[in-house]
């Protein structure tokens, strides 16, 4: 009786990767394959960076759920080099990455506490939208990327800053801007200012060259910029008295009064 000591390849029939098959001679993927083995059809990772900018025009986009600040039409805000970048985005400054939003409705009452009485009265004083918290990370990927990153950063700094000494406007306070996102029951063309605005330039890093030699004969040939930053905003909703005055609550619970911008 002849005995055959050659190896075999033995069926696998507990979804285990065997490592004897062909397919595992590279044994860089071996850990790879092993990993992908336990995850259910369909959900196999994509090859598509998750902080992959996306500046494409607001018309791509039906409804366009992104979080953007429309640039003002007023004063030189789009007649700017230095802003032009953003007229690709429809004169939205919009954040390529989902940003980290905080929203905080508030309704304050007073106490009213009697003498010698175990529960206190409230009573209604007033409703207010408290200061919203914007921050998003902004990935630079090529020399456009970059362009819309200066563009960005400018149009926030300039946004926080009244016309004064010899300016066209003097006197103005910052412009009211109006933030949207999420859709008309989230953020509703907002109308707001921007109270604070931060980034980062960290060092760890890479920075990205960039040509802004077009942004006129004032500015250098090169700026640097980081591959990846983080802006933030503070903003205030803003209404006007005569905004106020045309609030009918019976709507706002019908969910008509968004066109407004209330929320």
């Amino acid at each position: 009786m002849s005995h055959n000591n050659s190896q075999q390849s033995v069926p696998n029939t507990t979804g285990t990767p065997n490592l004897t098959q062909p397919f595992f001679t590279n044994t860089k993927k071996v850990g790879k394959e092993i990993r992908s083995s336990s995850l259910p059809a369909g959900a196999e990772p994509t090859r598509q960076s998750a902080t992959t900018a996306r500046f494409a025009p607001t018309d791509d986009f039906v409804p366009d759920w992104r979080v953007k600040i429309k640039v003002p039409s007023t004063s030189t805000f789009r007649s700017s080099p230095i802003l032009e970048p953003l007229q690709m985005t429809d004169w939205y400054c919009v954040f390529p990455v989902t940003p980290q939003i905080q929203l905080v409705s508030s309704a304050n009452y007073d106490t009213l506490a009697p003498i010698h009485s175990n529960y206190p009265f409230p009573q209604y004083m007033q409703s207010q939208v408290e200061d919203m918290s914007i921050a998003g990370n902004f990935p630079v990927q090529s020399e456009s990327d970059g362009m819309y990153w200066v563009a960005a950063v400018h149009f926030f700094r300039s946004l926080t800053k009244m016309f004064y000494g010899e300016s066209a406007e003097k006197g103005s306070p910052p412009p009211l801007v109006k933030l949207s996102g999420y859709g008309d029951y989230v953020l509703p063309n907002v109308p707001v200012v921007v109270t604070n605005f931060s980034f980062d330039l960290s060092n760890n890093v890479d920075y990205l060259k960039v040509n802004t030699g077009k942004f006129g004969e004032y500015s250098s040939t090169y700026q640097m910029v980081p591959t990846n930053s983080l802006l933030s905003i503070q903003v205030k909703p803003t209404y006007s008295r005569a905004k106020v005055a045309e609030f009918n609550m019976d709507n706002f619970i019908l969910g008509n009064e968004a066109q407004k911008g209330f929320i």
